[in-house]
């Protein structure tokens, strides 16, 4: 039995709910949690391939020990119920209309020490392979403005669980879904040399190149096996 530390009456509910789904329609495949800070501000920038894939990456935080924030958007918190479990979870509002209110708010949360979990697609992806897509620089941007870690996180599995843009989920078969933690990027780096929007550009572009080779490696796994 996992031990969780404690947090707020929102995440207990979510807990109670959601984890005996998730043991049912899905075997667990979980790699170098370790690498997750147990303390102290950082970025999760995670690859997005289902609408249900939010909840599993909950998951492993939790194991973790850690309490994840999730850069949201609007919308969601506009919805009655979600949006009060949004706010009571402490994730972090973001206004595609007004960006720069939410970097604000995502930078305070990670100088507070939150763990911060972004998409950086900003959405689901469309590539037909589940690659990801072209990246927004936010991520890269919150780690250099901070000095947080920036930690890509490439998932893969929750696609046949619910797929990419779908309602209807498939509930038999019991799919693993693999999520792996990988080396923090070496953002420190870029700083030399190179002026505040280069270094943005590059650190994306290494996030990418990271990412799209974590998430090839799951996908060939899954077909050999």
């Amino acid at each position: 039995m996992i031990a969780i530390p404690r947090r707020g009456v929102a995440w207990w509910i979510a807990y109670i709910v959601c984890k005996p789904v998730l043991v049912a329609v899905r075997r667990r495949d979980w790699r170098d949690v370790d690498r997750i800070p147990s303390r102290g501000g950082a970025v999760l920038a995670v690859n997005h391939v289902s609408e249900i894939d939010p909840l599993l990456i909950a998951e492993l935080v939790l194991a973790r020990g850690r309490t994840p924030a999730f850069l949201a958007k609007t919308s969601l918190f506009s919805r009655g119920l979600v949006g009060t479990w949004f706010r009571a979870a402490g994730h972090v509002e973001v206004d595609r209309d007004h960006g720069g209110d939410g970097f604000g708010a995502a930078l305070r949360a990670l100088q507070g020490g939150a763990l911060l979990v972004v998409y950086p697609e900003g959405s689901i992806t469309v590539d037909q392979r589940g690659r990801p897509m072209n990246l927004k620089t936010g991520a890269v941007r919150l780690a250099l403005e901070s000095g947080a870690p920036l930690i890509p996180v490439a998932q893969w599995g929750a696609q046949e669980i619910l797929p990419a843009y779908s309602r209807r989920p498939s509930l038999l078969g019991r799919p693993r879904v693999s999520i792996d933690v990988g080396l923090p990027l070496r953002l420190a780096d870029l700083g030399e040399g190179l002026s505040t929007s280069d270094a943005v550009s590059e650190g994306t572009r290494q996030l990418h190149e990271t990412l799209t080779r974590m998430v090839d490696e799951l996908a060939r796994e899954r077909i050999h096996k």
